[in-house]
């Protein structure tokens, strides 16, 4: 266990020892074994969020800050204030004007389609919003700077929103993980650059999840369900050509965020409530934990499917109600992390709230 870097949110690795980190405004890098950083751009903030960030709780309850993240090349990093994707150009150290959806929607991850038959290479991102009428959400794709293309859109009633893009390159094909009730929830199958997208195992709860990694065995996932027991899950393909979602090892809780470190894969659990409950009382004042979610820590899972997946680290949630002050969730940095550390920034815990921890080997 090294530093705790305090209000600091880790966006991606530049190299195994340097981190890129973003606080309040400004953009750093940090060189890990030295604990020294350097600032690499900065973003504009109001009067009106300047005063906001004089009181640490409140950039929490308005969810400022960097959403996600993605770095797609040794000059620019994707990343996500509010519901607008920018560039940050690491030569120049400029940001560029942003890209805005028309419905408001964000990513909850970017991903980077590559040599998948019939799909063109690029970076692409599923539209996240609440959507509890289940009105049309889209899939986007770069085309350059602030320039994003629409080129497929689930239709009206499908689904609340698409967790994440998944391609696989052992199976030649790209998943798509969309939640969250009902219906909703489920795995989805995409061909011929979107043009073709259909549901692959859908209406149960066992087939939502948010992160979900590629091996030659099958798709590693975990659900991402409040109110049902969790696990982490095998994708495969039975003789049949069906394909069928084997539990692997339950968990403590639903997993919003993973990662790939070196030969294993990490998953954390949040601490939240039921999800089903939309009362505004609730949503102000709601502690009460979601029967999916078994203790009030939230987990880090590290594993593969060789040697089965154990905890490695874990946090208390804090007191603070879930929905007003966030989720207690454990955020990684995006991309394959080939380095000997593992960035843990922490939302609504007991412990290093808002702050990242840097967890070793």
């Amino acid at each position: 266990m090294l530093k705790i870097y305090n209000y600091f949110y880790p966006l991606c690795f530049l190299s195994t020892e340097s981190l890129l980190l973003f606080k309040r405004d400004t953009f750093y890098i940090l060189d890990i074994p030295s604990s020294k950083y350097s600032k690499v751009g900065h973003v504009r903030l109001s009067l009106i969020e300047k005063l906001i960030y004089l009181c640490p709780i409140l950039p929490r309850i308005l969810r400022m800050g960097i959403r996600c993240s993605m770095k797609i090349s040794n000059k620019l990093v994707l990343f996500v204030i509010k519901n607008t994707v920018y560039e940050l150009n690491l030569h120049d150290r400029s940001i560029s004007n942003g890209y805005s959806t028309a419905d408001k929607s964000r990513p909850l991850a970017f991903s980077q389609i590559t040599a998948i038959s019939g799909f063109d290479d690029g970076i692409y991102f599923g539209g996240y919003v609440g959507n509890p009428f289940k009105k049309p959400i889209a899939i986007y794709k770069r085309i350059s700077t602030d320039k994003w293309n629409k080129i497929f859109e689930f239709p009206e009633g499908a689904i609340e929103h698409v967790h994440h893009i998944v391609p696989d390159k052992y199976n030649d094909t790209v998943f798509i993980l969309t939640g969250d009730f009902d219906h909703s929830a489920g795995i989805w199958i995409a061909k011929n650059n979107f043009t073709s997208v259909e549901p692959l195992l859908i209406g149960e709860q066992k087939y939502r999840g948010c992160v979900a990694f590629p091996t030659s065995k099958g798709l590693i996932y975990a659900t991402d369900c409040p109110f049902d027991d969790n696990s982490i899950r095998l994708l495969t393909k039975g003789i049949d050509e069906k394909w069928i979602s084997k539990e692997l090892q339950t968990i403590n809780g639903p997993s919003i965020f993973g990662c790939e470190w070196k030969n294993d894969f990490v998953f954390s659990t949040s601490v939240e409530g039921d999800g089903r409950n939309q009362s505004l009382f609730y949503k102000l004042f709601g502690r009460g934990r979601g029967i999916g979610i078994k203790s009030e820590f939230s987990y880090v899972y590290k594993g593969n499917l060789k040697n089965g997946f154990k905890v490695i680290y874990k946090v208390k949630k804090d007191i603070l109600p879930f929905y007003l002050f966030q989720f207690g969730v454990l955020v990684f940095t995006s991309g394959m992390n080939n380095s000997k550390y593992l960035p843990v920034y922490h939302i609504a815990t007991k412990k290093y709230s808002m702050s990242t921890l840097i967890l070793s080997e």
